[in-house]
């Protein structure tokens, strides 16, 4: 079972923001920033549906996660994910939520990324 540490935890926990990257058809690596909610162990992500992301994630389903506290603190965490997509009843729910807690506005062509974090790799620096 994946476990986060007490720093880890807190990393995520204090941000709403990560960089997500997945495998583009022309063997370069594609990432993008994304706000994500972390509920149940899991990564959520909303994206529009065409977009790139999710075309590359429904041919190859890995995804790696950077989360990082940027200028001033050398502290991050890289997470290696497997992704489903969250469709209907599920997505709309999550949608809703991402709504209510984080103020996003998505809207029936915004699909949810589900991401299981299967191992990761954490620095914190001084």
């Amino acid at each position: 079972m994946f476990k986060l540490t007490r720093r880890e935890g807190d990393l995520v926990r204090s941000n709403d923001l990560c960089r997500l990257a997945t495998n583009n058809t022309n063997g370069w690596p594609h990432i993008v920033p994304m706000g994500y909610v972390f509920l149940f162990g899991l990564f959520h992500i909303p994206a529009n549906k065409g977009s790139r992301k999710v075309r590359n994630l429904e041919r190859d389903p890995k995804a790696t996660l950077l989360i990082d506290e940027g200028e001033h603190r050398e502290h991050g965490l890289m997470i290696e994910c497997s992704s489903k997509f969250l469709y209907d009843q599920s997505a709309s729910a999550m949608r809703k939520y991402m709504r209510r807690v984080k103020g996003w506005q998505n809207d029936e062509n915004t699909v949810i990324i589900r991401l299981k974090p299967l191992r990761k790799t954490s620095w914190f620096r001084e």
